[in-house]
């Protein structure tokens, strides 16, 4: 048995490897736990930051209303108004407080200023002439009323029972001689506060005595509970109608671990993912009222990616230094293998000197054979197209002959009916006669010399052929055929279309693809065939399509329909050479041709041609 510190693993002892892997991982854990350190820390000290900034804005806030009510309590008319009672002398008064309050509250940017009686109604305010005016409310309930009078001033945060908004409320006593006769209250709006501290990645809230959110940048925390409310505090909230009612929900979260004195580990909700919880920061400290504090919750994503780069980096150094020694020692192999092989390749050099002349005198060999074989194959493919013309005339050849007999028919009827005239003495009935005749000879010469030309041998030569001239003469072939099967051809190609083509060849091909069609709608009760052409999105290329309304090909032909012997006619009907012979021709043009199956029914065959000008020259 091996020794343990003999054991290898690619030139390296066990040993190493196992002392690598050590330091990897001490070496992984430390970088992880420095980045974590230091990028917690970074994160706190914005925190810290941040916080300062919170509370200097709350403070400020706070500074700017806080001395209103004390001002208002020192004007004359609003002691006036106090001492009066509630008759005609009041009723005088009372516009003139009103407007006062009312300026004052537009000078301040509150949301009211109300002067409040002994008995906690109200009975002048700042928006006296809304519909949601504040005057004959009762708000001895409220702790700041209740404070004010009791201490001189008073400061509270509460939802309103008749607006339903939230905000701070400051009160200042009225005093005539010492004693109060009433108070002043000033309530104000914190939703321009929450909007400023707004900030991504980070939430930042005002929470009271309470335990209670009343300030939030997540506008779904305002009004829910960190802490426990007790039945005793449950019961000082209702008699003070401090939430105006509105139940207090329990925020769900958890406490982590400390950071420090003044930042800990918290999971909270994820406002930016509902229904999931995400690790924070979370950083505290006082705020300037009484009871309430400030907290932020900051996101240590940045510090775990952190976390991820310094892995990343150890993790890259290590493999890069096994990536060095690994080589290293492949070169030392190499080295030597080197060495090795050349004294192996020197030997098997001769020994494939002699191979290479064996195997060169056979391959000539096969050289030659196959040339032959490529040109016997050329041979037999051109006799191969021509075997397909063949084809195509001894369909046709049943309508042709149909198609002459009536005119035969005619020429001997009007050849008759001539004599007669000429022995009458009728020469005019008798030339239009012999007129009529050589019409019909003419229409007979140009279907024999079209079969001619489709039927003759060519050498392959692509010159510019003019596309509607080509369909027309394909049309002409299946002109009885068309007719007696009553079958629909509408044809749409632009005049002057010229396609890359040989001239018969083309034709051939329009021949087929016609055929196919016109034995695809041959059963059908709507017989219809649409052949158009159109210019192909790549410059210098025209699509031309020839569609039937037939019953199309079945998906397992489609696939295979233009290889030998493939066909959907009945047996006896085809041997299944004429679109292989179609796209040996087409791809001889330089041209594509492809099948499908149309959304509507029938099959539609695309060919892809070049396109040229007269001259000959390709376009685009």
């Amino acid at each position: 048995m091996r020794s343990f510190a003999r054991i290898k693993v690619r030139g390296i002892p066990l040993w190493g490897w196992m002392a690598a892997a050590a330091l990897y991982v001490v070496a992984a854990g430390l970088a992880v736990d420095i980045a974590w350190q230091r990028s917690i820390d970074s994160i706190a000290e914005v925190g810290s930051h941040r916080l300062d900034l919170y509370a200097a804005a709350l403070r400020s806030e706070l500074g700017r209303y806080e001395t209103v009510p004390g001002i208002v309590a020192r004007q004359d008319s609003v002691r006036a108004l106090l001492r009066t009672q509630p008759d005609a002398a009041r009723a005088a008064l009372l516009p003139i407080v009103n407007h006062y309050l009312e300026a004052v509250n537009g000078d301040t940017g509150g949301v009211a200023v109300d002067v409040i009686d002994l008995h906690g109604e109200v009975i002048a305010a700042s928006n006296w002439n809304q519909p949601l005016s504040f005057i004959g409310t009762n708000v001895s309930y409220r702790p700041y009323f209740q404070d004010a009078l009791a201490r001189g001033s008073g400061r509270f945060f509460g939802i309103g029972t008749n607006t339903g908004m939230p905000g701070l409320y400051f009160a200042s006593a009225v005093l005539d001689a010492g004693k109060p006769i009433g108070a002043v209250a000033v309530k104000v709006s914190v939703d321009a506060l929450e909007s400023a501290w707004r900030s991504p990645g980070e939430a930042a809230m005002v929470v009271d005595g309470n335990g209670v959110i009343v300030i939030s940048t997540v506008p779904a925390w305002k009004f829910t509970a960190l802490t426990p409310i007790t039945p005793d505090r449950q019961r000082q909230i209702e008699a003070s109608k401090q939430y105006a009612g509105r139940a207090v929900p329990l925020l769900p979260h958890r406490r982590l671990d400390d950071w420090d004195a003044s930042a800990r580990f918290a999971r909270y909700p994820d406002w930016t993912r509902p229904g999931h919880d995400t690790r924070y920061l979370e950083l505290s400290r006082p705020a300037p009222q009484a009871g309430d504090s400030i907290r932020v919750l900051l996101d240590v994503e940045p510090a775990m990616r952190q976390q991820r780069t310094a892995f990343a980096f150890v993790t890259a150094l290590f493999m890069i230094a096994g990536l060095y020694t690994l080589y290293a020692i492949q070169r030392r192999r190499a080295i030597a293998e080197k060495l090795k092989g050349q004294d192996a390749l020197r030997r098997a050099n001769d020994r494939l000197e002699a191979t290479v002349e064996a195997r060169t005198a056979e391959l000539t060999a096969a050289n030659v054979g196959m040339q032959r074989e490529i040109a016997e194959r050329a041979r037999t493919e051109q006799e191969l197209v021509h075997a397909g013309k063949l084809a195509v005339l001894g369909q046709m050849a049943a309508g042709l002959t149909h198609e002459l007999n009536q005119p035969l028919g005619a020429i001997r009827t009007l050849s008759d009916n001539a004599r007669a005239f000429i022995e009458r003495g009728q020469q005019p009935l008798a030339i239009a006669n012999l007129e009529r005749i050589s019409k019909l000879v003419d229409g007979m010469a140009v279907l024999t010399s079209e079969l001619k030309t489709f039927a003759r041998k060519s050498d392959v030569e692509r010159v510019a052929v003019s596309l509607d001239d080509a369909v027309a003469h394909a049309l002409l072939i299946y002109e009885a055929r068309m007719r007696t099967d009553e079958v629909q051809v509408d044809v749409r190609i632009p005049a002057g279309t010229m396609v890359c083509a040989e001239p018969s060849q083309l034709q051939q091909v329009l021949v087929n693809l016609l055929g196919n069609a016109l034995d695809a709608v041959a059963s059908e009760p709507q017989r219809h065939i649409s052949i158009e052409a159109q210019p192909a999105e790549q410059p210098g290329r025209v699509l031309f399509s020839i569609a039937d309304s037939g019953a199309g090909i079945a998906p397992d032909v489609l696939a295979h329909l233009f290889e030998p012997f493939v066909t959907t006619k009945p047996r006896g009907r085809g041997l299944g050479l004429g679109l292989a012979i179609t796209s040996r021709l087409v791809l001889g043009f330089g041209a594509r041709i492809s099948a499908s199956n149309r959304p509507d029914g029938g099959a539609q065959f695309t060919i892809e041609f070049m396109s040229m000008t007269e001259t000959g020259v390709v376009d685009g």
